[in-house]
C-alpha cells in the first residue's frame, strides 16, 4: 500500500511547487475562514468566562459551595472526602465601625490560605497575618482611612464584638500585607491572625452567644467537578453524617447564570454557521478552479492508470498541505484579534477583561476550518475522479451550449471585458457574489449587535437617576440604618443641586417601625399569603414563612414610611406603576394621602391577575405613627427606591413600604 501511493506523495509535492500563486490565494482563503471561526470561539468563551467571573467578584468567591456556620470538626468530615478538592475557613469577629469607613462594608476575619485566595483576597504584597498584632486589607479600606499603601503602617480599627451594646472597641495593628480592593464586592475583608481571634472569642468554635457574629464559623468547599453540584454536596453531607448542615451554592454555577452565559455567547456561535457557508464556498471555488485549469492534467493521469481513487487522494493531498500552512497562521491571528475585541465588546462590564485561553478555542477551530476545507473539496474531487481522457481534451470553463455572439464596433474595454468574463460562468460568479455578500452580513451583524446596546435602557431597570446620595448608613446591614445619620447633610445637598449640569433632583426620607394593621390592610395581605404561598416561601426560608404566618395572626408588620418628591415621586407615580386608584399631585401634596406599595415579591402581571392586592386598598383610611392618611392609589414597589438597611427595632415578620 504504501509503494502505491508513494507516487501520489511525489506529484503533491511537485504540484504544490508549481503552482504557487494559487496556493497562495488558497492559502488566504483558509487563513481567513480559521481566523474567523478562532475569533468567534475566542469571543463566545471569554464572554461567558467574564460573564461567570464578573458573578464571582459580585458573590465574594469562586468556590463551588459555602457554609455560614460550621465546626472545625465538620469541616474536617468534609474535607476528608473524595469528591472534595479543597476546604477554606475564616471566622468573623466584627465589622469595622470607623467614621472614615461609614458606607463601606469591612468584615474583620481570620482566614486560613484557602478561604483568602477564593475571596479574591489574598495579599499581592506582604503576607497573611501570623502575629496577634498584624493585619492584612486591601487598597480600598487603606484609601478610605488615608493610610499609605506601604507595608508596617499602623491601622486602627474600631468594632463591636457585642452587637447588642453600643460600646466599640479599638485594636491597633501593623499591615503585614494588601491587595487590590474588589469593586464588584458587597464588603472588604481585614484578615487578623487566628491567634488574635482565639484571644477575642476565648477559642470557642461558633458564635460565642446567640444573635451574635463575634466568633461565627464559615467555610467554603472546593469540588473537582463543576457539574451537579447541589446533588455531589447532598452526597457528601449524607456520607459524612452531616445532613443538617446548611449550605449555599455559589450564583454563578446556578442554571440561571449558565443560561445567561449561554445567551449571551450564542450570537457567536450563529455567526460560525456564516463563516463556515462563506469559508465554503471561497474554497471551493479556488478548488474548482484548480481542478478546471489542470482538467488535462488528470486525463493524462488516468490514460496512466490513476484509479478514481487515487486521483481523489491527490486533490485531498493538495489542501491538507494547504492546511497545514493556513490553519496555525489563522490560529494564532484570530487569537490576537479576539484578544484586542473582548473589551470593547465587554467593555460595559466591571473589572478587566479576561480574554480565554482554553484549548477548545484552537482545537474547535483548528477541526471547524479542516472540516470546511474537507467539505469544499469533496465536490471538485469528485470532478476530477469523473474526468476521462477524451473529456479532458476538450474542456473549458465555459458552458458546452453554443451561444450567439454579437459583432461590437469600436475597442474592447477593460470595463466590458470584465462583464464578459463573469458571464462566462454565471454559477461560479454567483458562488462568489455569495461569498462576499455573507462576510459581510457577519460583519454587519456584529457590528449591529455591539452598536445596538443602550446603556441609559440597560440602566433604566437598575436605577432611576444618573447619580445617588444616601446616608452611610443605609448600607449598614449589621449596624443597621439610622435616619438620623449625618453623613449626608442639607448643605452637602444644595451644594449638589446647584452643581453645574445637575437638570432634576428628588429626595427621599424613611423611617420603620411596626405597625397594627387595619382590617382591610390585613384581609389583603391574608388573601395573597395564602397557604400555598407561604409553603413554597418556607421550601426556601422556612423562619422567614413562620415569621409571616405570625405577624398574619398578630395583624402586625413592619412598614417603612417614605417621604417622596421629584425624581422618586415621579418614578413612582409613572401610569405603569399604578395599580389601582389614580395619582393627584395637588392632593396628595397636602399630606393627607400615602401611596400604598404592593409586596415587594409581586410582579406587575401577577399583580394585575389577583381580585385582591396585597397592600392597603384605595379609599382606606390608616393611621401610620400616630396621624391618619387617606390610600390614594397602590403602586408596584420601586427597587432602587425601597431598598436599603433596615432600621433597628422589632421586627413584626412582614415589610410593607
Amino acid at each position: 500500500m504504501r509503494e502505491i501511493f508513494k507516487p501520489i506523495k511525489t506529484l503533491n509535492s511537485r504540484l504544490f511547487k508549481k503552482n504557487k500563486g494559487r496556493n497562495m490565494v488558497a492559502v488566504l482563503a483558509i487563513l481567513m475562514t480559521t481566523l474567523m471561526f478562532t475569533t468567534l470561539f475566542t469571543l463566545a468563551q471569554s464572554m461567558s468566562r467574564n460573564m461567570i467571573e464578573m458573578t464571582f467578584r459580585q458573590t465574594g468567591y469562586d468556590a463551588q459551595a459555602s457554609f455560614k456556620s460550621i465546626t472545625d470538626e465538620e469541616v474536617a468530615l468534609i474535607d476528608a472526602h473524595p469528591d472534595v478538592e479543597e476546604t477554606g475557613e475564616s471566622i468573623v469577629l466584627g465589622v469595622a465601625e470607623n467614621s472614615d469607613l461609614a458606607g463601606h462594608q469591612t468584615e474583620i476575619r481570620w482566614a486560613d490560605e484557602a478561604y483568602a485566595s477564593h475571596s479574591f483576597a489574598w495579599p499581592s504584597a506582604g503576607r497573611m497575618p501570623e502575629g496577634a498584632d498584624e493585619l492584612a486589607v486591601d487598597t480600598t479600606v487603606l484609601d478610605y482611612l488615608g493610610i499609605p499603601h506601604k507595608l508596617g503602617q499602623q491601622v486602627t480599627l474600631e468594632w463591636r464584638p457585642d452587637l447588642t451594646s453600643q460600646e466599640t472597641v479599638s485594636s491597633t495593628f501593623t499591615l503585614c500585607g494588601f491587595w487590590e480592593g474588589n469593586e464588584s464586592s458587597y464588603a472588604s475583608m481585614a484578615w487578623v491572625s487566628r491567634s488574635f481571634v482565639d484571644q477575642m472569642t476565648g477559642g470557642v468554635d461558633g458564635p460565642v452567644s446567640e444573635g451574635q457574629i463575634l466568633g461565627t464559623h464559615m467555610a467554603q468547599v472546593n469540588l473537582y467537578s463543576d457539574r451537579n453540584i447541589e446533588e455531589t454536596m447532598d452526597g457528601i453531607l449524607a456520607d459524612t453524617d452531616l445532613t443538617g448542615l446548611e449550605y449555599g451554592v455559589n450564583l454563578a454555577y446556578s442554571l440561571e447564570m449558565n443560561a445567561s452565559a449561554f445567551s449571551e455567547s450564542l450570537p457567536m456561535y450563529l455567526g460560525m454557521i456564516l463563516v463556515f457557508v462563506a469559508g465554503y464556498l471561497i474554497i471551493y471555488n479556488i478548488f474548482q478552479i484548480s481542478v478546471t485549469a489542470d482538467v488535462q492534467f488528470y486525463g493524462k493521469l488516468k490514460t496512466l492508470g490513476m484509479t478514481k481513487k487515487q486521483l481523489k487522494k491527490l486533490i485531498y493531498g493538495q489542501a491538507d498541505r494547504l492546511c497545514l500552512i493556513g490553519i496555525p497562521l489563522g490560529l494564532v491571528l484570530g487569537w490576537g484579534l479576539g484578544f484586542l475585541l473582548v473589551p470593547v465588546l465587554l467593555g460595559m462590564m466591571e473589572g478587566e477583561s479576561v480574554v480565554s485561553a482554553s484549548p477548545v478555542i484552537f482545537v474547535g477551530s483548528a477541526l471547524f476550518a479542516w472540516i470546511t476545507v474537507l467539505i469544499s473539496c469533496l465536490r471538485p474531487a469528485r470532478l476530477a475522479g469523473k474526468v476521462s481522457p477524451i473529456e479532458a481534451l476538450r474542456a473549458s470553463d465555459a458552458p458546452d451550449r453554443m451561444k450567439k455572439t454579437t459583432k461590437r464596433r469600436g475597442s474592447a474595454s477593460l470595463g466590458g471585458m470584465a462583464w464578459a468574463n463573469l458571464g462566462r460562468n454565471k454559477r461560479r460568479t454567483a458562488l462568489v457574489i455569495c461569498s462576499l455578500s455573507l462576510g459581510l452580513v457577519l460583519l454587519s451583524c456584529f457590528y449591529a449587535k455591539n452598536a445596538s446596546f443602550d446603556m441609559e435602557k440597560y440602566l433604566s431597570g437598575l436605577t432611576i437617576a444618573d447619580f445617588e446620595l444616601s446616608d452611610a448608613s443605609s448600607e449598614d446591614y449589621t449596624g443597621n440604618y439610622d435616619p438620623q445619620g449625618t453623613t449626608l447633610g442639607q448643605d452637602l445637598v444644595r451644594q449638589v443641586e446647584n452643581a453645574d449640569g445637575v437638570e432634576d433632583t428628588g429626595h427621599a426620607y424613611s423611617h420603620q417601625f411596626v405597625w397594627q394593621m387595619d382590617d382591610p390592610t390585613a384581609a389583603g395581605l391574608a388573601s395573597y399569603y395564602n397557604e400555598e404561598v407561604l409553603a413554597d416561601w418556607e421550601s426556601y426560608d422556612e423562619q422567614g414563612a413562620e415569621d409571616a404566618r405570625n405577624s398574619l395572626a398578630e395583624k402586625k408588620a413592619t412598614v417603612s414610611m417614605f417621604g417622596l418628591d421629584g425624581i422618586p415621586l415621579d418614578e413612582m407615580t409613572e401610569e405603569d406603576n399604578v395599580l389601582a386608584g389614580t395619582f393627584d399631585p395637588e392632593a396628595f401634596a397636602t399630606g393627607d394621602y400615602v401611596l400604598a406599595v404592593t409586596s415587594a415579591a409581586i410582579s406587575r402581571e401577577e399583580a394585575e391577575s389577583l381580585d385582591v392586592l396585597p397592600a392597603s386598598p384605595v379609599g382606606d383610611t390608616v393611621e401610620l405613627d400616630g396621624k391618619s392618611y387617606q390610600v390614594m392609589a397602590v403602586v408596584l414597589p420601586g427597587t432602587s427606591i425601597v431598598d436599603g438597611a433596615m432600621e433597628a427595632g422589632e421586627d413584626a415578620g412582614l415589610d410593607l413600604h
